[in-house]
């Protein structure tokens, strides 16, 4: 038997007499220049939009929409006092836009700006085509303008009361209503004539009726305005009831019964924004966008500190600068490194503990520069294949961080295990021991992250690609570039005597004693937890990622509590032939302004635009000659291509091919010549209104809507980019839920293969499913949204949790073969295992724990959820495993571990009895039945199962 094993891998040489040790660290210091060389070329990509596959419905759809309504990103841009009448609106759209020439060239501007709307050029093309100018003004407000403070007027009553008066607004409104109020002092300037184009007839329009309105405005006394006051409709109206209805002391003769307040009212414009479209330059770099309408908005004459930008490609840029800023952020000093860089924080930290845990300095640098070599390898080949990090991606190199420090610490633990004070034959005598369970524990995470692969979309499909290439690359670099730099930096172990090990033998020994008041706590505090589960919710609006106070927050704050809510949802309603002969023109336009009034009174859309809002649907225009000839003028101006400006095909469409939807030939999306209309409605980013939610509801108001108009032939269907966010935000988290049970699943066949017994894997995955249960549930019970980030924690925790469960059982299984009881098994696995796990916990976790400062709640929120799930996965491994490994789990394994040795022993004693039946030409059958003494020839059951273990390597 001795002569046949074969010479472990580490010890073999070359024809040269060169050890493989010397040729793995040269392989390693040879592809490390490489690999650094292929990370300068990873970039971010987290265009959302683009993760779903081309034949996702939602995806058709938004194909669609785009080809009919070709869209720009844009960024809404409003500072502090900003009004319809503030002449640096026109002074900010030229210094963007730049001016038209002969020919149409443009002339100065900014390269990544397409256009700027203004809310005057709203107003005036309104005015162009008849509409009554209050009912424009009312069309944009929501849109581009907000109606600012509640305007009070006092009565005479109210004016005897002096200073109390407002007083007892304000107890009114702070102690009644709880709405933080405040009196403030704000006004709208009449129009200036300053930049109007003598000649342009509109804007001279926009200018007279503007002056008109604001004259006629009543004379106020107080102002008063609070968070979110106009998101609130319902509790607006109430307060104003209640303002209406203060009336004077009954003490005063003169002003008994009488109200102090005779009229409440709003100013629209007297907040006002304007609509930045960028270029495709502005699209390829939306920071230098988002940087260049900043600072075009302070060369109008704005303090920086007083503009307010949102939108998407704001959103992204600041999403973007806070994961730098949790890098490197320039704007604290060096020294300090909690807001400098909370990532360097908690890299320092993990190195720190792993140093602290190891108490090695050697040891400590090994791991960590393994785990390093790990990342770095695997990260590389992002770029190298041509893909790009994301949202999802960016978790996988503190994944493989977690697993391959988790795999060396158990290695260097084993080294310290090893009992040889040889350095060189410790080394590779911990690595053939630690070569089963790291790679059955590689191998079960690799395959679970592999079913990821099982996703039609294309980050998660990269997430499970490169994790699983990352868990192959983490046993490799820890079972062969670990020991071969050991070899080359040598050192004995330490005797038994400096282990201290000792507590963790009487810990597992007192675990398998009590197991059944253990796993009873450990069983209902899980299943305690699990109940939050019911109240399981995603996140799924990136301005959540950011907190409160962040500048980008703010800016939304602002805008969505004076202005307009900045995410749009678009309702597409379509006319085919047979609508279009039932319905005239201006019946359909009316169609639309119906249904277009129906989506701005829901509670939480702040305003909508159509073609119908630019349209003079009264009842003069009602005759079939005049819908004519109103029909022709849009069809005129949606074919007129070279017209400077042709927004009409911004809102309508009429294609000259059908589309299909879900199946060729269905022409669900469009039939040739239908007409297409599109409403375009506000909503809030901050609102804690599910955005699934609100879509329902758009769709319930507009099939309701149709089905009541008497046409059969309309249909309709609500897109654009929000509704496919969301539909792949959802996607995702559907994607990481299904793959993470697929994993479980897998994992669990691995370890009933692995102990053969499906009872066995069965309650071998309690521990592992535990931390996962546990944390979620309590975040469900906090009432915390699962964003994608946090999804992908569970991940991580299944990976170290099953890590620890692997290397455990392959202790106890061992020491049960040698013939240990099953307490003192559990006791001495633990021993083995027990300083491992804590070390690799306490580094990693703590190391998790740094991130907390992070502005990026994304990332501040992941790294204290990751160390939750460490810590949690920690004591299932040296809690709950070893108590299961006291009761039934542990007989069970023990009776399979002894059919396990008989088995063995009659094979040896077979292959023993072999050639002498051989050479018995004529045996004696009496003695076939007596013993064959032979017994004393087997290897003993232990060293058989050392021997087995160690062969593997």
């Amino acid at each position: 038997m001795t002569a046949s094993r074969k010479t472990p891998f580490l010890e073999r040489r070359d024809s040269w007499g060169h050890g493989v040790s010397l040729w793995i660290v040269t392989a390693v210091a040879f592809l490390l220049p490489v690999m650094a060389w292929s990370l300068r070329g990873l970039k971010m990509d987290n265009d959302v939009v683009g993760w779903l596959p081309k034949d996702d419905p939602q995806a058709r759809v938004l194909t669609w929409y785009e080809e009919m309504f070709p869209s720009r990103d844009r960024i809404l841009v409003s500072w502090d006092g900003a009004t319809i009448t503030d002449p640096r609106l026109r002074t900010l759209q030229i210094s963007l836009e730049g001016h038209l020439r002969e020919g149409s060239v443009r002339e100065g501007g900014s390269p990544y700006v397409d256009d700027v709307t203004l809310p005057n050029e709203l107003l005036a093309r309104m005015l162009h085509r008849d509409i009554p100018f209050n009912t424009a003004l009312q069309q944009i407000e929501g849109v581009l303008t907000g109606r600012g403070p509640l305007k009070l007027v006092i009565s005479d009553a109210g004016r005897t009361r002096g200073e109390y008066l407002k007083q007892e607004i304000l107890k009114l409104a702070n102690d009644q209503f709880r709405l933080n109020a405040k009196f403030v002092d704000t006004a709208v300037p009449l129009p200036s004539l300053e930049g109007i184009d003598p000649g342009d007839s509109d804007a001279l329009k926009v200018h007279d009726y503007l002056t008109e309105y604001l004259n006629e405005q009543p004379l106020y006394d107080l102002q008063l305005e609070w968070p979110g006051m106009h998101r609130n409709p319902e509790q607006l109206r109430e307060f104003q009831d209640a303002l209406l209805a203060l009336e004077a002391p009954a003490s005063g003769a003169l002003t008994a019964g009488r109200t102090c307040i005779s009229k409440c009212f709003f100013t629209s414009g007297s907040l006002a924004a304007v609509s930045v479209a960028l270029s495709d330059t502005g699209v390829a770099d939306k920071a230098a966008a988002v940087e260049a309408v900043r600072l075009a908005v302070e060369k109008a004459g704005v303090e920086p500190s007083a503009i307010h930008l949102g939108g998407q490609p704001v959103v992204n840029v600041a999403m973007n600068a806070a994961v730098q800023d949790a890098a490197w952020n320039p704007n604290f000093p060096a020294w300090d490194l909690l807001h400098r860089s909370p990532m360097i924080l908690s890299a320092a930290v993990s190195v720190l503990f792993s140093f602290i845990m190891l108490k090695s300095f050697r040891l400590a640098t090994l791991v960590q520069t393994v785990s390093f070599l790990t990342v770095v390898f695997t990260v590389a080949l992002v770029p190298m294949t041509g893909s790009a990090m994301s949202m999802v991606l960016i978790v996988m190199p503190t994944l493989l961080a977690v697993l391959t420090t988790s795999a060396a610490i158990h290695l260097s633990n084993y080294w310290k295990h090893s009992g040889d004070p040889d350095p060189a034959r410790s080394v590779i005598s911990a690595a053939q021991t630690a070569w089963l369970p790291c790679a059955l524990a590689a191998g079960t995470t690799a395959i679970g992250l592999a079913s990821l692969l099982a996703s039609n979309l294309v980050p998660v499909r990269d997430f499970g690609i490169f994790s699983a290439i990352g868990c192959v690359l983490s046993f490799l670099v820890v079972l062969y570039v670990l020991p071969s730099l050991m070899l080359y930096w040598p050192k004995s172990p330490p005797g038994p005597e400096e282990l201290e090990t000792a507590h963790w033998r009487r810990f597992g020994v007192w675990l398998a004693r009590h197991r059944h008041a253990v796993c009873l706590a450990c069983v209902t505090l899980t299943a305690a937890a699990s109940w939050g589960l019911w109240q399981f919710r995603t996140e799924t609006k990136v301005i959540r990622y950011f907190p409160p106070e962040s500048r980008v927050v703010q800016d939304y704050v602002f805008l969505e509590d004076n202005l307009s809510g900045v995410i749009s949802i678009d309702t597409i309603v379509k006319f085919d032939q047979g609508g279009q002969r039932e319905l005239s023109f201006v019946e359909r336009a009316r169609k639309v302004q119906d249904l277009q009034q129906e989506i701005r009174n829901h509670p939480e859309i702040s305003g909508v635009l159509s073609l119908a809002s630019f349209l003079n649907l009264s009842d003069e225009n009602t005759s079939p000659n005049r819908s004519r000839l109103m029909q022709k003028r849009v069809r005129d101006r949606l074919n007129d291509h070279e017209a400077e400006d042709n927004s009409v095909s911004s809102m309508l469409a009429v294609p000259e091919h059908a589309a299909d939807w879900m199946t060729p030939g269905d022409q669900l999306l469009n039939h040739k010549g239908d007409e297409v209309w599109r409403i375009t409605a506000q909503t809030s980013a901050l609102s804690d209104t599910d955005l699934e939610s609100l879509i329902a509801d758009m769709n319930e108001i507009a099939s309701r809507h149709l089905r009541t108009v008497g046409s059969p032939h309309t249909s309709h269907v609500v897109t654009g980019l929000t509704p496919v966010f969301l539909r792949t935000q959802q996607a995702v988290l559907e994607s990481l839920i299904r793959s993470f049970g697929m994993a479980f699943l897998i994992i669990a066949v691995v370890m009933m293969v692995l102990l053969r017994s499906p009872v066995s894997g069965l309650i071998t995955m309690l521990p592992n499913l535990m931390p996962v249960i546990a944390i979620f549930g309590v975040l469900s019970w906090m009432d915390l949204k699962i964003d994608i980030g946090t999804m992908i924690t569970a991940s991580v925790a299944l990976g170290i949790a099953v890590d620890g469960t692997l290397h455990l059982l392959t202790w106890f299984r061992q020491l049960v073969k040698e013939g240990y009881s099953i307490e003192d098994a559990v006791g001495k696995a633990l021993e083995h295992c027990g300083p491992a796990m804590w070390q690799t916990s306490a580094a990693i976790g703590f190391g998790m724990l740094a991130l907390l400062p992070a502005e990026l709640l994304l990332v501040s929120r992941f790294g204290w959820i990751m160390a939750a799930l460490i810590f949690s996965a920690l004591l299932a491994d040296i809690v709950f495993l070893p108590a299961l490994l006291g009761g039934t789990l542990g007989r069970l394994i023990q009776k399979g571990c002894q059919s396990e040795v008989l088995a063995a022993a009659g094979a040896a004693e077979r292959e023993l009895e072999g050639p002498e039946k051989e050479f018995d030409t004529q045996p004696d059958r009496s003695q076939h039945d007596k013993p064959t003494g032979k017994g004393h020839h087997r290897q003993p059951a232990a060293a058989s199962t050392v021997a087995e273990l160690k062969d593997v390597g």
